[in-house]
Parts: structure tokens; sequence; C-alpha cells
């Protein structure tokens, strides 16, 4: 028994408390399977529906919802009173970020902790916004696909624009890992500007697809790193397709890995998209000869999903014999 829990006085015995009605659990009169809470926790909660009920925001208020979401962090009641709370008492708001702080190792994956370190964080303002986003470094480092703390991070980046600051972590996220879903997902997320400003990619495309084709080199298989280059616009005055953009790269990753996924299919594609760019027969059977073989080669070193494979085999375009 640590020494907290050995001077743990239960709220009915505290005379400071005796004003407060504690209210119990309501089970009905016949609760089936009631579970089997502690002493401790029925007392907790007990009073804590007593302060909530009278409608009380005082500091004891705010050390009762530390007692209820010691116990129950995901409780919603517990985080929404401790909310009120802090903002009728004009609390310290850089020591309750310190609270989440302590808590965010015991409940990273805790929606109502991070929605209560949104609240405060929006409070305080932007004077608060690089403690937050080093913060959050040292986290997903440990942890780099928690999407609590991914959300959390992409409301800071939007709303503070720290843009910069979420690629460097990216960068080395990737670094560490080239498999790293999550970062490639962020990094499309800071290319687009959260997906309001699409010429901002566009304009950086061009070294995007520099830096993933090295990853991809590294990783033939890295679908992650494929599926990041397949999302890169192409520049509309080369009138070539993102898809077409990347036929070299998928040549090259084919001489080595004859088998691999990701650049076959990528072949197909641009094949079938060539069918319809032809301007002569003889030049769409060529593109739907092309088709064909690749599909077929993934029907044969794809067996997962060969029934889709066979689908697009059967719905390649047919040449048009008015070209």
């Amino acid at each position: 028994m640590s020494a907290e829990e050995a001077a743990w006085v239960p709220y009915r015995e505290r005379p400071d408390w005796a004003d407060v009605t504690p209210i119990p659990q309501e089970e009905g009169p016949n609760p089936v399977v009631a579970i089997g809470y502690s002493d401790e926790f029925v007392d907790v909660m007990d009073y804590f529906r007593g302060i909530v009920a009278s409608g009380e925001k005082s500091q004891r208020a705010i050390d009762i919802t530390h007692e209820v979401i010691a116990r129950n962090g995901a409780s919603c009641t517990g985080w929404h009173w401790r909310w009120l709370c802090l903002q009728s008492t004009d609390a310290n708001l850089l020591k309750e970020l310190e609270y989440c702080d302590h808590l965010s190792t015991r409940y990273t994956k805790n929606y109502q902790l991070w929605y209560h370190r949104r609240l405060i964080v929006e409070s305080i303002g932007i004077s608060v916004a690089q403690r937050e986003i080093k913060y959050l470094d040292g986290l997903l480092v440990d942890d780099s696909k928690n999407y609590h703390m991914w959300s959390h991070r992409q409301w800071l980046v939007r709303t503070y624009g720290l843009w910069d600051e979420d690629l460097a972590l990216v960068n080395s996220l990737i670094r560490i890992d080239l498999r790293n879903n999550s970062a490639w997902n962020e990094r499309y997320f800071i290319m687009t500007r959260g997906g309001t400003d699409m010429a901002h990619l566009l304009a950086a495309a061009g070294n995007e697809r520099e830096y993933t084709s090295t990853y991809i080199e590294k990783a033939p298989d890295n679908e992650s790193a494929w599926t990041y280059a397949r999302a890169l616009p192409s520049d509309p005055a080369m009138g070539v397709s993102p898809i077409a953009v990347l036929v070299p790269l998928a040549t090259n990753i084919l001489e080595a890995h004859s088998h691999n996924v990701h650049a076959l299919s990528l072949m197909a594609e641009a094949a079938v998209e060539q069918i319809a760019m032809a301007a002569h027969s003889k030049e769409q059977e060529q593109a739907a000869l092309l088709a064909i073989s690749y599909y077929k080669k993934l029907i044969e070193v794809d067996p997962m999903r060969v029934r889709y494979w066979a689908w697009c085999l059967q719905n390649i375009p047919q040449p048009s014999k008015a070209a």
C-alpha cells in the first residue's frame, strides 16, 4: 500500500465535506450483474454526484474531479465538470497543462484527456503553442501511431501555423521508420495545409516526388511511400498525368524487383491511360497489350488480390476502331 493510499480519508469522514449530500448511483430495485465497485470508488463518486447536483464550482470541486479521473480516466462528466470549475475559479491554466502532462503518460489514448488539453491550449493561446508542439514531439517519437496525439497535433499545427515544426518531426519519424504510415499521412496534411491549399502541394510536388522516390528505392514494397507518391499532382503544363510521371521510377524498380506489386500496378494503370490518350488504333492496341501483360503478371504474383486484378484485366478499354 502506497503512502497516498494509507493516508486516504473517505469523504464521508471529512469535516469540510459535511455540507455535501452524497448521491448514490441509481441501480434500480433489482440490478442485474451489478458492478462490484470498491468502497473508495463509491465514496468518491457519491460525493462527486452531490457536488454536480448542487452546481458547486470551487477548488474542492476541482480536487474531487482529480479523484474521479484518477479512478476512471474516461469519465466524461469528471473531465467536463473540471473544465467548468477551472473557468469559474479563474484557475492557473499553465498548471492545469502540467497536470495534463502528468496524466498523458498514463492515459495516452484517452479522448477525454486530449479534448481537455485542447480546451486549455486554446484558452491560453499562441504563447503556449511552441511548448505544446515540443511536448508532442517527445510523445510521438515513442508512440508514433497514436491517433489521439496526431489529431491533437493537427489541430495545433493548423490553428497556430506550425507547419515547419510539424515537417521537422515527420522527416525524423520517416528516417526512423520509413514504413510509418502515420508520418506519411501527416506529410500530406502538411503539404496540403490541412486539405485547404492544393496549390501548395502542387508547388512542392516535384521535390516531394524526388524525396519519396528515394524511400521507395530503399524499400520497394513500402506501400505508404507508393501511396503518397501517387497522391502527388503533376504540373498541368506538362500534359502528363500523376501516374505517368511515376513510370520511370516504376520501370527502375521492376528492373531489380520484377514481382513488385506496386510498380506493376502503376505500369498497368499507365498503360490503360495510354489507351485513352493514343491518337491511333495501333498505339491503342500496343497500350492494351501492355496493360494485359501487367495485369496477368499481377494475377500471378499477387494471389491475395487475384480477383481484383482479374476484374481489372476484364475491364481494360477496347481500342477504338475509328482511331
